[in-house]
């Protein structure tokens, strides 16, 4: 007994020992700066030239980035279990990521007590990124969940698909209003995608395959932007593929987009040869579009970015397309990949970056006065990045295998 208090008192002086980050160029959305960073008891404490006194951490040359967070992640196989809950948070934290936030759109549907309580205690358990559930506004059997118990337990947000009845819209805005956190939705028109797996276009139609119009999206975005200018809530359009629905997005101040990274590198040429790895939802759009993402993305059109993080099995991605399972594993390399394809291509800067994909998405998820910033009164959730660093693409069953990439990812863990 002795002994496990002096090693507790031991572990308590450790944490209050101040640390200091040197030699690193710190990124924030107002630019890119070489400052000390301090940190104490896990909050940055101070940011300067010159700092003293601390636990040094050299940080090499290399930048130090707000840790990444991402909204509307899914768990292997879309089963929400407590294995696959740690295999995210494994995945998340080796990668970059401080934290994710779950979709409720799994198996079980995160839209009551129970399950949301299973999905936090078992994330409470992963001691790698900070797991966050959002809570599904409706039941998969079609009725309204009891959104102000679930966000009272913990949810971060409602998500809802955009088909479900105008009333239930209604009433989630509603919810959302009286709560102040934000709507997730997901656009598609079930009836206009029909038994449609893939963008429609000239892929599709060599490839003999079923499409899906831009048209079961951007109907739909235009259709729920319309409850959010009447009811002032500031809905996050998830995925967005089109560019007709950035278009409405950037006319309505109550919509904001987030397209995922695949969006912005891949087209539907991913999906020829009957290739499944690149059958995602969303579809992945034809090289006009995407084009047309990329330039929105240079002109501030886009609020936040995705991994789009849907794993499956390889049993399941192993069919015959139009019955393989939608999804891809996006958490890999996310930063390698932007920095690579974005960032050296001058498409975009290190300071935009962050906003997109750290402090964005935190304020989106409530978390904005603690996370996505490098800034005094912060959480210390901070990643190096080694830029010169060449990698490839791991793994084999995906659109980017064997990619030559650069960037070197190091979450920094503070003691």
């Amino acid at each position: 007994m002795l002994q496990n208090s002096v090693d507790a008192k031991k572990k308590r002086f450790v944490q209050r020992v101040p640390m200091l980050i040197k030699g690193a160029k710190v990124v924030r959305e107002s630019g890119v700066e070489e400052v000390d960073i301090r940190i104490e008891d896990g909050k940055i404490t101070e940011i300067g030239k010159n700092l003293k006194n601390g636990k040094i951490y050299d940080a090499q040359g290399s930048y130090i980035m707000p840790a990444l967070v991402d909204i509307g992640v899914r768990v292997f196989d879309g089963k929400l279990r407590g294995g696959t809950l740690e295999k995210l948070a494994k995945s998340a934290y080796v990668n970059g990521f401080g934290t994710v936030v779950l979709s409720s759109l799994c198996m079980p549907r995160i839209d009551n007590e129970i399950t949301l309580e299973f999905a936090k205690s078992q994330a409470e358990l992963c001691a790698d990124a900070q797991i966050l559930p959002l809570l599904s506004g409706v039941t998969l059997e079609g009725k309204l969940a009891d959104c102000s118990i679930l966000l009272k337990e913990g949810a971060v947000g409602i998500e809802f698909e955009s088909h479900i009845d105008g009333n239930l819209i209604r009433r989630l805005m509603e919810y959302s209003r009286m709560h102040g956190v934000k709507l997730f939705c997901h656009a598609n028109d079930p009836s206009l995608q029909g038994d449609g797996v893939m963008h429609e276009g000239e892929i599709s139609s060599h490839l003999g395959l079923s499409g899906i119009p831009p048209l079961s999206e951007s109907s739909q975005v235009a259709r729920i932007g319309e409850f959010a200018k009447a009811y002032g809530v500031e809905t996050i359009i998830m995925g967005a593929s089109t560019s007709e629905t950035l278009k409405i997005c950037r006319e309505n101040p109550f919509l904001k987009a987030q397209v995922s990274i695949h969006h912005l590198l891949l087209n539907d040429e991913a999906c020829d040869n009957y290739d499944t790895a690149g059958k995602v939802c969303p579809p992945l759009r034809d090289e006009s579009e995407r084009l047309k993402l990329l330039d929105a993305l240079k002109n501030g059109e886009i609020a936040m970015l995705t991994s789009l993080h849907s794993p499956v099995s390889k049993t399941a991605k192993d069919a015959v397309f139009a019955e393989a399972a939608y999804g891809i594993e996006g958490i890999s390399c996310f930063l390698p990949l932007l920095y690579t394809h974005l960032i050296r291509s001058g498409t975009i800067d290190l300071p935009y970056l962050v906003r997109l994909t750290a402090s964005l998405p935190a304020e989106s998820a409530g978390l904005g006065h603690r996370k996505g910033k490098i800034e005094v009164g912060y959480d210390a959730d901070l990643v190096r990045f080694d830029p010169e660093t060449k990698i490839r693409y791991p793994g084999s069953r995906s659109p980017y295998a064997g990619t030559a990439l650069f960037g070197h990812v190091e979450k920094i863990v503070f003691l």
